[in-house]
């Protein structure tokens, strides 16, 4: 009776395994391959796209399986990763050459990796950070916690309860983080992984006992991390901590300092936002071509690109701390070779705080540790470029200068002005350890192994024992090296090899043919085809200490190995410091390469409400203009101060400029608090706490959501959360229904945005429906400009520039016809604007000219707000008795009775008129 499939000995461990990680897809090691089997092959292999097989296939219990090369298994593991799957790392640990082929091997699950705990940082996009948050809400409020365990980069911040439940500005910093993963207390409601998933749709949710969240009882205390705190944002942290005791044990053993913050103290930028303005992502692909960030992104480091998107995210709201920025960046900005210097020399640092988390990772090897070296043996470099000593050296005189009439005054060396960031520290007894114990290339080692039966990556000369092995692996080598010459002579035989076999070890190795010459002190070892292999005594003797040096030697080799890596993880707290630096130099010198390349300028930013940017241009328009060769951008004006001009009203025809107007003055505001230059001839940014942006159309249909609903939407959101600081971009309110709705939503706008006590909100709002000019009729802080456009042959040419007051024409048939409408469409367009510009319409608003002539409303219909009938004497009667009501002591019975007055009277007189 045959043995089930699923009854023997690797089986029954690999399951006992599983059961611990149910919820994993377990990655069983099996030599050279990681092997999944059952559901997990089943679930596995079409999402990596490999063949799904099966073990003892024909027996009815045929085990389904898959598996994936070692060697490139962080591929396929980023991969199940990105579809949102668990995956556990179950090594061997323990030589299969110990167990003698009687046993299994021990097999043990060294990680688990998630969505949001990366595994090899190796893998990852250098330039963004790979998060997992924890949401935590109790009778404090609510907090928030992330970390990137790629880098370390662990911080938590609160807010207070809110009514409906999750706080919005915590959902907004949540959708800025942008996690792969979410932990949840358990015990949480439906409506909160409602509220989660709306933000983050494709985020992945896991839920965590309560007791998980208990700063208590936190696995560890990193640095800024207090059990005995009571925060909403300590809870958060502590289920981080938590979470990844189980999941990566190893990554604790350096915990990473825990930074806390206040959502208050950088200016809020919503999903919305950042999608309107392209902070990150592009409209067309979501790559980042065409962004904010990828026009300022000059970072020559990983650390630098990652420290500069979140500059971008988290602009500040301290003018002080806007300034030291700018003094920073300037500062680098006026020393171009200097500067030239520091980005050849950032150039040698890797990715300092990735390679240190690859150094804590079960799985690292020796070339973790030389990458470390490299970046640690570039740092002196980096200091070296920013010393006084080194800064830009004055200019020599075209000629001696003429000797002083009488003696100058003694003056004492001047003391060098402070840098205006800080520099980063070398750790040179670390480099110094790693120079001598690695060799200089050291040879990747299998994933796994961590060097088990590998030599050669311990320099020479390090540790004597260890050369002392290696001198008697050589000799004993070299003699079995001879061996061969010297039984060739000694037989006759000269095809006679000396062979080596992984599992049967050195031999010598005869072909048949020669057999006969075989003394009688060979013994048989192995046969094959055409050869015999054979040992002596001399040989087998030989063999056996040189193969008890090399593995004491391999042994020798990884003992050292910890022990320098653990050398490196205790100065773990001086290179994130290192690489902190590092990353800011970077970042500040990016700006300074940028501002100094393109010709920008130091905006003045303090604590006031004016807003004045003079010939400013749109940073990424204006790059893309040159890189085509399609002409010069033309730069404008923006002026908007709650004193004067609070709200700018910009119309214009389409494409003459009014969308990039908008974008280019919101993100000469963002580039301003984070501390960059701004391309502008001169600017002054009174601070900004949050820029809202309703800007382009689209639609949310798998959400039920029409355009227009979209866009009311985020119009809601703004004015309900709008405060005096803040700048409001608002690009067409109300297209996205009927004429008169829209006109009438975006008149109400705008009047609630001007009327609105303690708002005064900074905005501007553009629009194509120009009875909206008469706003700054009636409202002091209401202003008008446009875009200029001329005629020419039937065209219409854009002149790019903003002149105050309202525009005249929208050009709609002339961009129409640059659109390529046919000709036909284009000419009939035109006959029927004339007709509407000539008044040859009927009662109903139907141009006399129709062909065929269109049924008549039998009631006309009032012009809005009484434009355009005030020449006719009975509707002219009925607006003036409108304008007279008082609203407020209106009761509705009243108000229904003067309106069935009027319908009446307008029903009578109309008729005879």
């Amino acid at each position: 009776m045959s043995r089930s499939a699923r009854d023997t000995p690797m089986m029954r461990q690999y399951l006992g395994i599983k059961a611990r990680h149910p919820d994993a897809l377990l990655f069983y090691r099996m030599g050279d391959f990681y092997e999944l089997f059952l559901k997990d092959a089943e679930q596995a292999a079409p999402i990596l796209g490999i063949a799904l097989t099966t073990r003892d296939r024909g027996k009815p219990d045929a085990v389904p399986m898959c598996g994936v090369p070692v060697h490139a298994a962080s591929t396929y593991v980023k991969k199940l990763t990105d579809h949102g799957c668990r995956v556990a790392i179950c090594e061997q640990v323990e030589d299969s050459r110990k167990t003698g082929g009687r046993r299994l091997v021990k097999r043990e699950v060294i990680e688990v990796i998630t969505p949001g705990l990366a595994g090899d940082p190796e893998g990852l996009d250098a330039s963004r950070e790979v998060a997992v948050a924890a949401l935590w809400g109790g009778e404090s409020g609510w907090g928030l916690a992330a970390l990137d365990a790629s880098t370390g980069n662990f911080r938590a911040t609160a807010a207070p309860n809110a009514p409906g439940g999750l706080p919005g500005e915590l959902l907004d910093e949540l959708g800025r983080i942008a996690p792969r993963e979410i932990l949840i207390c358990e015990d949480a409601d439906a409506a909160q992984e409602t509220l989660v998933r709306e933000k983050l749709s494709h985020v992945s949710l896991t839920r965590i006992p309560a007791e998980g969240f208990r700063p208590g009882q936190a696995p560890c205390q990193p640095h800024g991390f207090d059990p005995h705190g009571r925060g909403a944002e300590l809870c958060a942290a502590a289920g981080i901590l938590h979470y990844v005791a189980l999941q990566q044990p190893a990554a604790l053993e350096q915990a990473p300092r825990l930074r806390c913050y206040g959502l208050g103290e950088s200016m809020i930028l919503d999903a919305a936002t950042r999608r309107h303005l392209e902070l990150f992502e592009n409209a067309l692909d979501r790559s980042r071509h065409g962004t904010l960030l990828d026009r300022i992104d000059e970072a020559v480091t990983p650390l630098g690109s990652r420290l500069l998107r979140r500059f971008l995210a988290y602009p500040l709201l301290d003018p002080a701390a806007i300034r030291e920025r700018q003094d920073a960046v300037a500062w680098l900005a006026d020393r171009d070779r200097a500067r030239g210097r520091l980005r050849d020399a950032l150039g040698g640092v890797r990715d300092l705080e990735r390679t240190l988390a690859r150094c804590i990772r079960p799985g690292a090897e020796p070339r973790d540790l030389a990458a470390l070296r490299s970046s640690l043996e570039a740092l002196p470099e980096v200091v070296e470029t920013l010393s006084p000593s080194t800064s830009e050296p004055l200019p020599e005189p075209a000629e001696p200068l003429p000797e002083p009439a009488e003696p100058l005054p003694l003056r004492l060396p001047r003391t060098p002005e402070p840098l205006p960031f800080q520099l980063p520290r070398p750790l040179p007894t670390l480099c110094s350890l790693l120079t001598d114990a690695l060799v200089e290339d050291p040879k990747a080692l299998p994933r796994g192994s961590r060097g088990a039966g590998q030599t050669g990556f311990i320099r020479e000369g390090f540790r004597p024992a260890l050369d002392a092995l290696r001198e008697a692996a050589r000799k004993g080598r070299e003699w079995i090296v001879g061996l061969e010459s010297r039984e060739r002579d000694r037989l006759g035989v000269q095809s006679l090899r000396v062979r080596f076999h992984p599992v049967h070890g050195y031999s010598l190795e005869v072909s048949k043919a020669k057999l006969d010459r075989i003394p009688s002190d060979y013994e048989r070892k192995q046969t094959l085809a055409n050869a015999e292999r054979f040992t002596t005594p001399e040989l087998r003797e030989m063999e056996s200490r040189v193969l008890g040096a090399n593995e004491r030697a391999a042994a020798l080799e990884r003992e050292i190995f910890e022990e320098v890596r653990q050398a490196a993880l205790a100065a773990s707290t001086e290179i994130r410091e290192a690489a902190e630096a590092v990353a800011r130099i970077d970042v500040l010198q990016s700006l300074a390469e940028v501002a100094r390349r393109d010709g920008w300028v130091r905006p003045q930013v303090d604590a006031g409400q004016r807003l004045e940017i003079r010939a400013g241009r749109h940073p990424v328009v204006e790059a893309m203009l040159t890189q085509r060769a399609a002409g010069e951008f033309v730069p404008n004006d923006a002026t908007l101060d709650p004193d004067e001009t609070r709200i700018l009203l910009i119309t214009g025809p389409n494409m003459s400029g009014k969308s990039t107007y908008l974008r280019q003055v919101a993100l000469l505001v963002l580039l301003a608090q984070m501390g960059s230059f701004v391309p502008a001839e001169q600017a002054r940014i009174g601070i900004v706490d949050r820029v809202f942006t309703r800007v382009g159309a689209s639609d949310r249909l798998t959400e039920g959501e029409s355009t227009f609903m979209v866009e009311m939407r985020e119009t809601a959101e703004i004015l309900a959360q709008a405060s005096h600081r803040s700048l409001i971009i608002l690009d067409e309110i109300g297209r996205g229904t009927s004429t008169f709705d829209g006109l009438s939503i975006a008149w109400a706008v705008a009047e609630y945005l001007h009327d609105t006590p303690g708002l005064g909100a900074r905005t501007l709002f553009a629009t194509h429906y120009h009875e909206l000019a008469d706003l700054a009729r009636t409202r002091e802080g209401v202003r008008n400009a446009h875009f200029e456009a001329r005629e020419w042959r039937d065209d219409v040419v854009f002149l790019r520039r903003l002149v105050p007051g309202e525009a005249s024409r929208s050009y709609g048939i002339q961009v129409a016809r640059l659109a390529g409408l046919p000709s036909a469409v284009v000419a009939r367009a035109q006959e029927l604007l004339g007709e509407l510009e000539r008044g040859e319409i009927d009662a109903a608003g139907v141009p006399r000219l129709a062909d065929p002539p269109l049924e008549a409303s039998p009631t006309p219909q009032l012009a809005l707000f009484g434009l355009g009938h005030e020449e006719d004497p009975v509707a002219r009667a009925a607006l003036d008795t409108l304008r007279a009501v008082d609203l407020d002591g209106t009761t509705p019975r009243e108000a229904h009775a003067l309106l069935a007055q009027l319908q009446e009277r307008l029903q009578k007189e109309g008729a005879g008129s």
